[in-house]
Order: structure tokens, then C-alpha cells, then sequence
């Protein structure tokens, strides 16, 4: 009789992994694991018939996203929402922030997961800007919060859907009056390809409200983040769940 594998330490840290940063790609959430492809699809398959993972597919060829379900948060004992069902046009997003996630566990650092600042209305506030339809005012949060060595949180901003320059303006100058209140240290912006970054450095150069050497701006490429994530990770193989991950905090230097 074949034995079937129930969930164990290894399984509920991926879990809740999953819990607190939302819906990720297979690769990104094994990397932050230290998960071989086979290891990875056997822990899915455990939180699967427990009820507790859901996996919703993407493009042919793109794999799926898995996403912690209800009663999957709930056993997880992390105190967010679980998401829904992923909307197409959120797909590349939520990978976006799932491997910045998983850069972060890697290196490693204390952070907050997207999920998680659902449930902080400190690090929701609100933006403004103008364009050649008039005012526009609405509510704005980072995808992540990381965390220097000294404490100090990191805003963090995944940039793949282009945005007007104004409005990336009124992001930034959020950013700007956080800074300057003691709220965070700066922000990072990991963009999907060149364009995207000229455009926010753009931005952060002609803003009208506030100067570039305010924002403490970092500008990284998504691929730079995935290609030094599967690097620390070859480095360190040693899956979560054997070894406990040391908690450490995130900055330069660090």
C-alpha cells in the first residue's frame, strides 16, 4: 500500500509562506523553500487534498500560480485574508512579488508580504496627481515592506504594468513624505525591463513636489532579482524545514 504523505514542518512553512505574500509561481515559491521541482509538487499535492492550497493555471506554458486557500490561512495561523482566485491581468504581478518574496527569504530578510500589508493601514495612504483629464486622488501601498539590519523598513514596489508619469509622481512623492516622516528608509522599484526603468527614474527626476536625492530610490530588474534568487539558492541548497532560516533584517550593506 503506498503511504500517503501528510503535511509536514517543511510543508506548513511553505504554507504559510504562501499565506503571507499571496498567490506565486511554482519556481519562485520552491526557490524561497530551497524545494527541488519533484519536492515542490509533492508538498503541493499534500496542502492540495487537505483543502488547504488551491492552484489556479495561467497561460499555456506560463504553469500555475498556488494560492493558499480559507481554511489554508486559517490553519497556517497567519492573521490575513486569503486571496481570491487571480485575475489574468494581475498574473504577472503576483509573480513579480512572489520572487521578490522569494529574493528576500533568501537573503535572508524579515519583510512583509502583500497579504500582510492588506491588513496594516499604515502603510496605505493617500496619492494625488494631475493630467490633462484633472485631479485625481486615490489610496496606494507598497507590494512589500522590507527591513534593514538597523530596522529600518524598505518600501517595495514591483513595476510591470506601465504607468503615467503623473501618477508615478504621486507615488513617489508618497514615498517621499514616508521617508521624511521616519515611516521607512526608501524605496526599491523592481521593473519588468529597461523602458520601465527609465521611466520611474524619469519620474523620480523631473517630480515638481520633492528632489531625487529625497526618495532614496534603488531601481532593480525583475530578472536581476530572479537570477540572484536561484543563485543564493544553489549556494545554500538546504531546504526549509531541515534547517530553520536565520532572521535577519534588510538594507545595504546587508
Amino acid at each position: 500500500m503506498t503511504r500517503v504523505l501528510r503535511p509536514g514542518w517543511g510543508t506548513m512553512a511553505g504554507l504559510s509562506w504562501l499565506s503571507r505574500v499571496g498567490p506565486a509561481p511554482l519556481d519562485a515559491w520552491r526557490c524561497a523553500m530551497g524545494w527541488s521541482e519533484v519536492a515542490a509538487r509533492s508538498h503541493a499535492r499534500r496542502l492540495e487534498r487537505e483543502g488547504w492550497l488551491a492552484r489556479y493555471p495561467m497561460r499555456r506554458g506560463d504553469g500555475c500560480l498556488f494560492v493558499a486557500t480559507r481554511v489554508g490561512v486559517a490553519v497556517a495561523g497567519v492573521p490575513v485574508r486569503a486571496p481570491g482566485e487571480p485575475a489574468p491581468t494581475w498574473w504577472a504581478h503576483h509573480c513579480g512579488v512572489a520572487w521578490m518574496a522569494a529574493w528576500l527569504t533568501l537573503r535572508p530578510r524579515e519583510f512583509k508580504g502583500s497579504r500582510e500589508l492588506l491588513e496594516f493601514d499604515e502603510w496605505s495612504d493617500k496619492i494625488s496627481w494631475w493630467d490633462h483629464k484633472g485631479h485625481h486622488e486615490s489610496r496606494h501601498r507598497p507590494d512589500l515592506v522590507g527591513f534593514r539590519l538597523d530596522g529600518r523598513p524598505i518600501a517595495i514596489e514591483v513595476e510591470l504594468a506601465p504607468k503615467s508619469i503623473e501618477r508615478l509622481r504621486g507615488i513617489l512623492n508618497r514615498h517621499v513624505v514616508w521617508r521624511h516622516a521616519g515611516k521607512s528608509n526608501g524605496v526599491h522599484y523592481i521593473c519588468g525591463d529597461e523602458h520601465a526603468r527609465e521611466r520611474i527614474e524619469k519620474a523620480a527626476k523631473t517630480g515638481r513636489t520633492f528632489r531625487y536625492d529625497d526618495l532614496g530610490l534603488t531601481l532593480m530588474l525583475l530578472d536581476t532579482i530572479k537570477k540572484q534568487a536561484i543563485e543564493m539558492r544553489e549556494a545554500d541548497p538546504t531546504p526549509v524545514g531541515v534547517r530553520r532560516p536565520t532572521a535577519h533584517a534588510v538594507g545595504h550593506g546587508s
